[in-house]
């Protein structure tokens, strides 16, 4: 099983959207995990973040999901509306279970997250919100970091039934990190007595990564993503899925930024991502340097022509190549980024 985790901005719903058209989500090898961290996706949106998940579930009838709501209190450098959804997020445990309700009429594709904020666990938060979430959801997922990792697991094997997801989030740490193998363990003796399913997920992307530091036609060394190929291996005591960010940074947006030119394409056969950068900090690069690069590279044609035509990444390259977009947006390109990979992701059952 693959988790891609969504924040609810313009790119990553767009994503959203257009991977559930095409049945990404109905196949249970892929289950989107929704981070909710504004009400609206566009400020001047008339539907909230719940109006437009509802819309998708309504228009995809096998789709499902899980949401959780972000919680940090790190939000200088964030929009307004970001802090201010976040904020109540934090501090007010009904806020995330009254915003949750409003999706009760899709309750056997929807599954809550129960998370909470590192530096002040609430276990009695978690126990109020697991009993409202069983009142209407027949399934709820547990995300649990490895700071505390055996003081919270233990109140939670209490609170966990059977089917149930734990979702074990290692951040931006190494998954074979020794540290981590009492963890593994210690969830998978579990597992065999509670019969839930575990799911792996890391935000393999460094904040520290920029466009720039990027070399051309290269692979990102930074970027590991060995996760996929371990998950399931004795190494990490079988989890029987794994989730990551989809090669984008799991840090909150921010404000501002220059243009940079660069596209990312993921190589399956390798499993690294490539870097394909512009050589000049000119939009018009994306379309006249980057988009030509990826189509002639060893690392699409490793991709069938089927995967192509239905890939809607892929599609959006070829769009631009054929001039029908312009691809003069770095938005796009994230985008591009993440259909080809989750739609690989989809392709190939991982």
């Amino acid at each position: 099983m693959y988790v891609p985790i969504l924040k609810n901005r313009t790119v990553e719903m767009s994503v959203l959207t257009q991977l559930a058209e095409l049945g990404v989500f109905s196949n249970t090898s892929v289950l989107p995990l929704v981070e909710l961290i504004q009400e609206k996706t566009r400020s001047n949106n008339k539907n909230t973040i719940l109006d437009d998940l509802a819309e998708l579930l309504s228009a995809n009838s096998d789709m499902a999901l899980m949401i959780d709501f972000l919680k940090s209190t790190k939000l200088n450098s964030t929009t307004d509306a970001v802090r201010t959804y976040i904020s109540l997020s934090t501090r007010q445990v009904d806020f995330c279970i009254e915003e949750t309700l409003k999706l009760r009429e899709f309750s056997e594709r929807v599954i809550p997250v129960i998370s909470y904020l590192s530096e002040n666990v609430s276990l009695n938060r978690m126990t109020h919100e697991v009993n409202e979430y069983r009142k209407v959801f027949p399934k709820i997922a547990f995300r649990i970091k490895t700071q505390d990792f055996e003081n919270i697991f233990s109140h939670v094997e209490g609170l966990i039934a059977e089917n149930d997801i734990v979702l074990l989030d290692i951040e931006s740490s190494s998954h074979m990190n020794p540290v981590f193998k009492k963890i593994y363990k210690r969830i998978s003796d579990s597992k065999k007595q509670r019969n839930f399913i575990s799911v792996v997920i890391n935000a393999n992307r460094p904040e520290t990564l920029t466009n720039k530091s990027m070399a051309d036609k290269e692979p990102i060394g930074q970027i590991d993503n060995s996760l996929k190929e371990l998950y399931n291996t004795s190494i990490m005591n079988k989890f029987d899925g794994f989730g990551d960010y989809a090669c984008i940074v799991a840090s909150l947006p921010s404000t501002g930024g220059a243009i940079s030119p660069a596209g990312v394409y993921y190589s399956n056969d390798n499993n690294f991502f490539v870097a394909f950068k512009g050589r000049t900090a000119q939009l018009s690069e994306f379309p006249d340097y980057i988009a030509p690069s990826i189509v002639e590279s060893e690392y699409w044609n490793e991709f069938s022509d089927e995967h192509h035509e239905k890939c809607p990444g892929c599609q959006e390259i070829l769009s631009i190549l054929a001039k029908v977009k312009s691809g003069k947006n770095q938005g796009q390109w994230k985008m591009i980024t993440m259909l080809h990979y989750i739609y690989t992701m989809y392709e190939t059952g991982a």
